[in-house]
């Protein structure tokens, strides 16, 4: 990491030995002639910043959390600093939250071209943290703006503070006190929980209380298009728990949507309304290959019709290049010298467009992404965020992955992560994108661990298991029923999954339409049937060297045969895929 020079003034002496010492390797000492020169000029963020890098360099991520947050507490707009806390919190779980300032949190969480939902984890945790927890249930904190910030810009990924939430939200159901939403600190707050019951695909459970409440607020729609601010408010209740198009009939359309009251309920379902008509726009322009004539990936592309996934709110904008120097982990560099001029990308299966437009930053303008999907809903809204987010070297096609031959051109690179597994025959998905990849090309793959997903397949045969297809409200309760179980019984532990708080997303990873799970010896006779070899896993480095040392004198990235063995004693290394790499020699 190359350490950003220190302005020098007199008194700065001390910061540029620090830098000097940062550079050479001398990390105790850097950080002890940083805290030198801050104690000179307290308020420079860029000398914080600093000692920032040199704490997450020696291992101490509350340290380097803490001086993060109070870099952005000093200075809001400081996008470095923003981007490294975010991918920091990515990696660290932080023990102490008592040296974490809000105003950095909140600078983090209004800071754009990063990854917000790292720091909205930490936002919730702060906010739940003793001392502040109680007083957000008793209402004292309704319009903490770092809640609502929080809620809006992620999804909430702790059970138990969903399970706070919820409380909170059936509170502003169930009072009947007319006069709840003229504390203009609880409208922006319900107005936030709408937000994150669209950033969740309205996850969260409801009781049978709930349920007949909403039931019997009826809602006249033709005072509602009139602007009645009694309408409205009733409008807003149901949608903390209902999509908009379900609330009245018909739904409600852009241009009605502009005489709510107040404004800030307008303007926040205007926005939504508008995001969801340019999409769908989008996906009708979206190119098809030709129709799907594959049973199984009719039924997958009906299920991301219905359950576009992830649905994501923010893009971590890599440097350009900065996937071309993590490729250097896998491959020598001159294997990679194809990247000097322009080359052509794959990727296969891309959904909702997050992994396509991150890796579209990451490998810089030289690179042209194809990002295919089978779903048109999924699509549109890749090319919504595509266009927010101003990357311009992709080309969404709708299509399936046994028909990429019809694509006018073969590539350098094919990423396929987590999909392959949900094809008839993954084989035969994996063989039709090495008819596309170019003689010497690498290729990026994600497949479903049979060793880590077994728990998942055990939930299959419970009788209370909904199964693919099921109503939301079926796949709300099973969601809820699982994160009430007891520590310790079947399906308890996907409490942990990132992918467990968002209903797409739990129906993706538990109501799958059709998924297979592999293992490490049949990606090995994979490879060598056709000619490739393994280049490595995307893993944590402590979990490779440690493969390593188990299996000497075994190079990196070490054979299948050793992860194979190594996973049956470490049953949770690939935390539920393989994720890997690939050369075609």
């Amino acid at each position: 990491m190359a350490f950003p020079a220190v302005p020098l003034a007199s008194k700065q002496t001390r910061a540029a030995d620090a830098v000097w010492l940062a550079q050479t390797g001398d990390l105790d000492a850097a950080k002890a002639a940083f805290e030198q020169a801050i104690e000179l000029d307290r308020r420079n963020p860029e000398l914080l910043f600093n000692l920032a890098i040199v704490e997450e360099q020696r291992g101490n991520a509350d340290a380097a959390a803490s001086r993060l947050t109070h870099v952005l507490a000093l200075k809001s707009n400081f996008p470095l600093a923003a981007s490294r806390l975010s991918r920091l919190l990515a990696r660290f779980q932080i023990a102490d939250l008592s040296q974490i300032p809000e105003a950095g949190l909140k600078a983090a969480l209004l800071t754009p071209g990063i990854g917000h939902q790292p720091v909205v984890d930490v936002a919730l945790a702060w906010i739940f943290s003793p001392g502040h927890g109680q007083a957000l249930v008793d209402g004292v904190r309704a319009g903490s703006q770092l809640l609502i910030l929080a809620l809006r810009a992620g999804i909430v990924k702790n059970h138990l503070h969903e399970l706070t939430l919820t409380e909170l939200r059936a509170s502003l159901l169930m009072r009947s006190d007319a006069a709840k939403f003229e504390d203009r600190r609880v409208m922006e707050l319900a107005i936030a929980m709408v937000a994150q019951g669209w950033n969740n695909d309205h996850a969260w459970a409801e009781t049978p209380a709930e349920t007949a409440a909403l039931d019997a607020l009826a809602i006249d729609r033709q005072k509602l298009v009139s602007g009645d601010i009694d309408a409205s408010q009733q409008f807003l209740l149901h949608a903390l728990y209902r999509p908009l198009d379900q609330i009245v009939t018909p739904p409600l359309n852009i241009a009605e949507a502009r005489v709510l009251k107040p404004r800030i309920l307008r303007d926040t379902i205007t926005l939504h309304l508008e995001a969801q008509a340019r999409q769908r726009q989008l996906a009708q322009n979206i190119r098809l290959l030709r129709p799907l004539a594959d049973e199984t990936s009719r039924r997958v592309a009906g299920q991301y019709e219905a359950a576009p996934y992830p649905r994501w709110q923010s893009l971590h904008r890599s440097p350009s290049g900065s996937l071309r120097r993590a490729l250097e982990r896998h491959f020598p560099i001159d294997k990679l010298a194809f990247m000097d001029g322009p080359f052509d990308v794959l990727i296969a299966g891309c959904g909702t467009g997050q992994q396509a437009l991150q890796s579209a930053v990451a490998y810089g303008p030289q690179a042209h992404l194809t990002a295919m999907d089978l779903s048109a809903a999924s699509l549109g809204y890749a090319s919504d965020m595509a266009k927010v987010h101003a990357v311009d070297n992709v080309t969404f096609v709708q299509g399936d992955i046994l028909d990429c031959g019809l694509l006018d051109r073969a590539f350098d690179i094919v990423e396929c992560v987590g999909v392959l597994h949900h094809m008839a025959d993954w084989r035969a998905g994996w063989t039709a994108l090495l008819h596309k990849l170019k003689p010497g090309g690498l290729m990026y793959i994600g497949l479903y661990s049979a060793t880590s997903r077994s728990n998942l397949r055990e939930l299959r045969t419970e009788p209370t298991y909904p199964g693919p297809g099921c109503s939301d409200a079926a796949a709300r309760d099973y969601r809820r029923q699982l994160m009430m179980r007891a520590d310790g019984t079947p399906g308890s532990e996907l409490k942990v999954s990132r992918d467990f708080y968002a209903l797409h997303a739990f129906r993706d990873l538990v109501l799958h339409e059709s998924e297979a799970h592999v293992t490490l010896e049949e990606i090995a006779a994979f490879l060598g049937h056709n000619g490739l070899a393994f280049r490595g896993f995307t893993i944590e480095p402590q979990v490779a060297a440690e493969c390593a040392q188990a299996f000497p004198p075994s190079p990196l990235p070490g054979p299948l045969t050793d992860w194979a063995q190594f996973e049956r004693t470490h049953p949770r290394t690939f935390d539920g895929m393989y994720r890997f790499w690939v050369e075609r020699p």
